[in-house]
């Protein structure tokens, strides 16, 4: 439900409960006939996999109060109402079970076990009508009690709560219950970021193994969650599932808004052209499909652009990876931050217990969470080969601190970064290649400096030092400019600052640093490379030469 006009106020930013968006009549964008798709659908398991703050929660809260019987009519008016023999025979039919692990993030494995506990407590005190005559014998009864009241330490016992939960609302009500776990990998990742992994991987196992395989209890299962735990790992035997990820057309449009929904919700003085260039959509079969929570804070603040998403939780096991990734990792990044697509086996399933090994299984979890957009892909024995890029600007403002990372020097925070990118923007030449050698130095393990190390390397790591001046520059890499093409060109995006030219050159021995680095100076001039820049600008132009672990630059201002 979109009025004409739209009150910013009303946007639901944070909500994810149905039930508060329609009573509180907050903004509504219809995605109600995701209930219909995902009913008709005969498969007994389903698990939807999209980023962090994509409408997940909110959709299997909307399913709830649609299927759970003797809840209030919310959908008049609603899409879904159109479709009235469908409404009558499933709307309010079923007895539900819906839970959400989307707040299981501890440091530890007893207190995320404990939060677990606690929700189960919380889902058996909801049902304790079930307590009520003789419906459970003495012994179900006695195991119904302590998972009310979390007097339960067994992790196998607990394990089997959901389980025990299918089989005594089936008997009770006579219809299999429909059960619902929201943003069930949640706990798996905090595991992975606080060393407990190989703990919580053997409980979840059995807790969604025993509910979810050859159940008789079990009506119908749909999961979310970012990442689709492989086989092995988490879902060993359960045949029974189909999951649909961002690679996959089908549900694409009911997580995110589409481009149409996105332009539904703009108020005349605010433009499509911005909103595409910060938050422009992945591609999900036919729909380009936007982040609803960017787009909504967005508009809230009357169209202010900014990068909202950026603090969202997936980002600290983005950065726990990609600071202790390898060159080639690096060097496939450096290409993804110039806008130049790449090739990447993308893997079915993730392992978590193999990311810090396994390249691919990085970039799977990127595409998985939201920072890449697959512009094509086709299905190979050894994976998915993909055709990745970085969809947005506000994406690009991820990578742009992962890289910062990478080059913040141990205990100093971005102190040194901070005086090296200062040096080179005022013209400090000199502390700018103090700094820069400082950072060749402290880099060993990101990037391998030895004197075979190619032109190419180098300027991936150049880029990569320059990434957090993309605010104040638009940093242009190997484009033509005059008679060939330039290393790096930061053009200013206001006027008053001076042009930057970098020419990089890879020198055969330590003492030709000098003279090699007057050549890639010179060249910036015969070039031509200072015509990219608009007249009467001064620019500041560098001549920068590698040999190993050392470095030389010389410049000039011209203009």
């Amino acid at each position: 439900m979109i009025p004409n006009p739209i009150n910013p106020n009303d946007f639901p930013i944070g909500i994810s409960d149905f039930r508060e968006v329609i009573e509180g009549k907050c903004i509504f964008v219809d995605k109600t006939l995701f209930i219909k798709e995902i009913m008709d659908n005969k498969a007994k398991v389903i698990l939807l996999t999209r980023p962090r703050r994509f409408g997940k929660t909110l959709n299997m809260s909307m399913l709830e109060c649609f299927l759970k019987q003797g809840e209030k009519d919310l959908f008049v008016g609603l899409n879904i109402k159109d479709h009235a023999e469908f409404c009558a025979k499933h709307q309010n039919h079923y007895p539900v079970i819906f839970l959400t692990f989307k707040d299981v993030k501890y440091d530890d494995f007893d207190t995320a076990y404990s939060d677990i506990k606690g929700i189960f407590a919380s889902l058996y005190v909801k049902n304790r009508n079930l307590l009520e005559g003789d419906l459970l014998d003495e012994s179900e009864r006695e195991f119904f009690q302590d998972i009310r009241f979390g007097r339960i330490d067994d992790h196998s016992k607990l394990g089997h709560a959901l389980k025990k939960l299918t089989e005594f609302m089936h008997r009770k009500y006579k219809t299999p219950p429909i059960v619902l776990l929201d943003e069930y990998d949640t706990p798996i990742q905090e595991a992975y970021i606080q060393g407990y992994y190989d703990k919580i991987i053997p409980f979840m196992r059995v807790l969604l193994g025993s509910a979810l395989k050859d159940n008789s209890d079990l009506g119908k299962a749909i999961i979310t969650g970012i990442t689709k735990v492989s086989q092995e790992s988490m879902f060993s035997g359960l045949n029974n599932i189909e999951s649909y990820s961002v690679l996959d057309g089908k549900y694409g449009q009911y997580f995110g808004f589409t481009e149409d929904e996105v332009i539904s919700l703009l108020p005349p003085e605010i433009k499509i052209e911005p909103i595409r260039e910060w938050y422009n959509g992945y591609q999900i079969g036919p729909w380009k499909i936007y982040n609803p929570w960017s787009i909504l804070s967005c508009l809230k603040r009357n169209g202010a652009l900014d990068a909202y998403w950026r603090n969202t939780s997936t980002n600290a096991l983005i950065f726990k990876l990609a600071k202790d990734a390898g060159p080639q990792f690096k060097e496939k990044l450096e290409n993804l931050v110039q806008n130049i697509p790449q090739q990447q086996l993308i893997e079915n399933g993730m392992t978590f217990g193999y990311l810090d090994k396994n390249t691919n299984a990085i970039w799977t979890l990127l595409l998985h969470a939201g920072y890449l957009n697959v512009l094509s892909h086709k299905y190979t024995s050894l994976g998915i080969d993909a055709q990745i890029a970085i969809p947005n600007k506000e994406v690009m403002e991820v990578y742009a601190k992962i890289i910062q990372l990478w080059f913040a020097k141990e205990g100093e925070d971005f102190t040194s970064y901070l005086k090296m990118t200062g040096a080179l923007t005022t013209g400090d030449v000199k502390t700018f290649e103090n700094e820069i050698s400082g950072f060749i130095k402290m880099t060993a393990s990101h990037f391998d400096f030895d004197k075979n190390t190619p032109e190419k390397v180098f300027h991936a790591f150049m880029m990569g030092i320059l990434m957090g001046l993309r605010d104040t520059y638009l940093i242009d890499s190997n484009k033509e400019a005059g008679h060939g093409r330039a290393d790096l060109l930061l053009i200013p995006r206001t006027q008053g600052k001076q042009g930057i030219i970098l020419e990089f050159k890879v020198s055969k021995k330590k003492s030709d640093l000098e003279s090699i680095a007057q050549i890639a100076l010179s060249q910036i001039q015969t070039q031509d490379y200072t015509s990219k820049f608009p007249e009467g600008m001064p620019i500041l132009c560098i001549g920068i030469s590698f040999y190993k672990k050392h470095m030389k630059a010389v410049s000039i201002v011209l203009g």
